[in-house]
C-alpha cells in the first residue's frame, strides 16, 4: 500500500516533542505550514538505504525501525523510534539506512531544506534542531557501548528500560513489543538463540514476564535497572 501524505495542523504536533520546545503559537503555525502528515501501514518501508536524503520525519504515533544492510546482505538494526523521535536530520545527500514501520504509524514529513531554512529564521527552532541531533548522537553512542561492554541479558534489560522511558504510555506492567525476537537480536548484536535464552533467564529469575510475544511485564524494576546500567 502506498504511503498516504496529507496536510497537518498544529493540534497534531506534539507540544512535548523536542522540535517544538519553547515555540509560540505563531512559530508553531509556521512549522505546520511546511509539514505533511504521512500515514503508514504496519511493516511498510518509509524509504530505503541510499534514497535521497531530502526529507525529515517526526514520529507522531506508532513504532518504526532503522536498519542498515551490508553489501553481503547482513542486517544491523540501528534503532527503534517512538513518538517524538526524528529521522533524517543529516546534511548527507543520501540516507545510509532504511526505515520501516513495525506497526501502523503516523509521521510528520518536512522538506529538509525548508525546515533548515525556517530554523535560520527562528532561533528557538534552530536550537531545538541542534539538540535533537545531539540526542541522536547520544543514543548511537549508547548502542556502541552496549554492544561492546554488556552481557546478553544486560543488553536486553537496557532495551527494556529504554522502551519504558521512551514509549508513550509504557508502564512496567505493560510494555508493547512491536518488534520480533530477530529484530531485537539484530539490534543488540546477538543471535536469536541467545536472545531467547536471555528472555528465559530473566523470566526464571523473576525479573520479567511475557504474557504474549508482543507484551512485556517488568516484575522487578529495580533489578532490571541495575542490570541495564551494569558497567
Amino acid at each position: 500500500m502506498t504511503n498516504q501524505v496529507r496536510t497537518i495542523s498544529t493540534n497534531i504536533l506534539h507540544n512535548d516533542c523536542a522540535l517544538f520546545h519553547a515555540l509560540n503559537n505563531d512559530e508553531m503555525e509556521k512549522i505546520a505550514s511546511i509539514a505533511r502528515r504521512k500515514d503508514m501501514e504496519s511493516h511498510q518501508y518509509l524509504f530505503h538505504q541510499h534514497s535521497p536524503a531530502n526529507r525529515v520525519y517526526n514520529v507522531i504515533d506508532g513504532t518504526v525501525m532503522v536498519e542498515r544492510t551490508s553489501s553481503s546482505g547482513r542486517r544491523q538494526i540501528l534503532g527503534f523510534l517512538f513518538p517524538g523521535d526524528f529521522i533524517g536530520l543529516t546534511h548527507s545527500n543520501y540516507f545510509e539506512y532504511s526505515v520501516k514501520s513495525l506497526s501502523k504509524a503516523q509521521l510528520c514529513e518536512f522538506q529538509r531544506e525548508q525546515l533548515f531554512a525556517l530554523s535560520e529564521k527562528l532561533p528557538n527552532l534552530k536550537s531545538n534542531v541542534e539538540q535533537i541531533s545531539a540526542n541522536v548522537l547520544a543514543r548511537a553512542l549508547d548502542q556502541i557501548y552496549i554492544l561492546g561492554q554488556k552481557k546478553a541479558h544486560e543488553r536486553l534489560c537496557f532495551l527494556f528500560i529504554q522502551m519504558l522511558e521512551r514509549m508513550p504510555g509504557a508502564i512496567p506492567q505493560q510494555i508493547n513489543l512491536p518488534m520480533t525476537r530477530q529484530d531485537i537480536a539484530d539490534y543488540l548484536g546477538l543471535t536469536i538463540e541467545t536472545v531467547s535464552r536471555s528472555f528465559a533467564k530473566l523470566k526464571q529469575e523473576g525479573l520479567i514476564a511475557t504474557p504474549s510475544p508482543q507484551r512485556l511485564q517488568i516484575l522487578d524494576l529495580e533489578q532490571t535497572e541495575l542490570l541495564a546500567s551494569a558497567e
